[in-house]
């Protein structure tokens, strides 16, 4: 490129991408397709389990602690 010719900035269109397999998409979606629709549901599904089993253990124990501790 010549020294008085200005380079010209590349153009990227606004978009977002997909939360599960990171591919571009436009702003007004969240997912590419249904599949990673689909996995999404599942993944938030088992975050939410997993935090209420979690959340449960921990009175669990703490009676357990007491419990035994007495002795």
């Amino acid at each position: 490129m010549s020294k008085h010719q200005k380079e010209t900035a590349p153009v990227i269109v606004k978009h977002k991408h997909c939360l599960i397999c990171s591919t571009p998409i436009p702003m007004s979606k969240d997912f590419c397709s249904s599949t990673c629709e689909q996995e999404n549901k599942r993944l938030v599904r088992r975050r939410r389990y997993t935090f209420i089993a979690t959340l449960a253990m921990f009175p669990v124990l703490l009676i357990l602690l007491t419990l035994f501790s007495r002795r």
